[in-house]
């Protein structure tokens, strides 16, 4: 693969991270606890307290105040099937070459704004006295469909809650089974949604890929414990799952007193087959074929994908001086397993690295609240990105970012982010590889949230 072809699907991945619709506070829950957001949430949704994290651990089986019915065999479901839809509008903007005023259509560079960049309908809530779901449907954009389903089958083992759960995503990876911290060890928790890979290093490797398998689970108050099996894929015809995953977390409740901290580790091991349904064709389906990217415009074909990478990360919740602050790092790594073959039903290389050097980030975030209703965030970059170009064996990717929330309400909320890239990925020489590709180095996004 050239290293123009490469660069394309780093932008393409990047631009998928971007834009994909990101699961955050689902409302169905606090219908089903009868307990308002900020019950489970940290300054806003996404980010857990550890009574969210217990919420989550125990396979989303709590219910309040909301009747039951009750029956043989354990039969305890709500009266009524909670739901929630999620609807994102956002503007953003690039600072690469803008199309030319005769154009049809504008890239990101010339700014996009979306009365509705994405919409989703989630479900989720207590099956049975042991077993939980959680499901989210997209309504926009198309092709409509299941995103995103979980069912965690957990028991009280002494302390512990134990079990397993079977899961598919479209775009959160194989932790998408169980994770609880906030560093970006999967999407769904971090508290910038729209720049993901400049505060989180797992991100930053596109951990959050189409995947389904099934985990083992073990937690209590000091932590918690994943062993899985998964597959980079949701399409039917891909086999058996013959990746890894595992996940060891720590919780010390009394560590450091008055704080929430968590530190963890990440290791992604094995092979994995796909039918095309990799980074930057979410949904995409080969059949046996080569599939035409619709966003980078190149092709990639099916095969056979290392799935290989590392990390570690952490956390620290809670208030200094009256004011609640978030500080995450982490670090992750993704070795080469050397360029793609480009041959049909061959081996494709490292899912999380399609360069030919070793793929690092470490990152670093802090959110702070300073008046009710409003944070500040900030964010920190210091990256390898594996490409090679020119007099360059390992391209540097590094990135600030700075931006601010405001909750109109606990469930609507406005967000607007801005990022600084640095480094060899965006030198003179990277913008003459790719062209008119070129997104520039800085990204301002605006986002509304809204849950209901």
């Amino acid at each position: 693969m050239s290293i123009k072809r490469v660069l394309q699907l780093g932008l393409a991945v990047m631009s998928m991270v971007l834009l994909a619709p990101q699961a955050q506070a689902i409302p169905a829950f606090a219908r089903q606890t009868g307990m308002a957001c900020d019950a489970c949430h940290y300054q806003h949704f996404p980010v857990l307290t550890s009574f969210g994290r217990a919420f989550k651990e125990g396979g989303f089986t709590m219910i309040g105040a909301e009747g039951q019915i009750t029956g043989d065999l354990g039969l305890s479901i709500p009266v009524t099937l909670n739901a929630a839809i999620e609807a994102y509008s956002a503007y953003t903007k690039t600072n690469g070459p803008t199309t030319a005023a005769t154009a049809t259509s504008k890239n990101n560079n010339n700014g996009q704004f979306q009365a509705i960049q994405s919409s989703s309908v989630f479900f989720g809530g207590r099956v049975g006295e042991n077993v939980g779901f959680e499901s989210e449907l997209n309504i926009y954009p198309t092709p409509a469909g299941l995103l995103n389903y979980k069912m965690p089958i957990v028991f009280d083992v002494g302390g512990a809650k134990v079990g397993g759960v079977i899961f598919s995503t479209s775009v959160y990876g194989p932790s998408f089974g169980l994770e609880v911290l906030n560093t970006g060890a999967n999407a769904v928790h971090l508290f910038n949604q729209f720049d993901m890979p400049v505060i989180s290093a797992q991100q930053y490797l596109n951990t959050g890929l189409p995947a389904q398998g099934i985990d083992l689970i073990a937690s209590n108050e000091n932590g918690f414990a994943v062993l899985g099996k998964w597959m980079p894929d949701t399409q039917a015809g891909s086999g058996s799952p013959s990746s890894n995953y595992l996940r060891l977390a720590a919780t010390p409740a009394d560590l450091i007193p008055g704080f929430d901290f968590g530190v963890g580790f990440q290791y992604w091991s094995g092979t994995g087959a796909s039918t095309c349904n990799v980074a930057g064709i979410v949904g995409g389906n080969c059949s046996g074929q080569f599939i035409q990217s619709p966003v980078s415009g190149f092709t990639i074909a099916n095969g056979v994908f290392d799935t290989k990478a590392s990390a570690i990360d952490a956390q620290l919740l809670g208030d200094v001086h009256g004011l609640p602050l978030t500080l995450i790092a982490s670090y992750a790594r993704a070795p080469s397993s050397g360029a793609p073959t480009g041959v049909l039903n061959g081996f494709q290389g490292n899912i999380f690295n399609s360069g030919t050097a070793t793929r690092s980030s470490f990152n670093m975030g802090a959110e702070l609240g300073v008046i009710p209703r409003v944070t500040l965030q900030a964010g920190l970059r210091r990256a390898k990105s594996g490409f090679a170009f020119g007099s360059v064996s390992n391209a540097t990717d590094n990135a600030m970012l700075i931006g601010a929330t405001y909750k109109i309400s606990l469930n609507v909320r406005a967000d607007l982010s801005v990022s600084k890239y640095s480094g060899d990925m965006y030198s003179a020489a990277s913008q003459a590889i790719q062209g008119a590709s070129y997104m520039g180095d800085n990204l301002t996004s605006i986002h509304l949230i809204a849950a209901f």
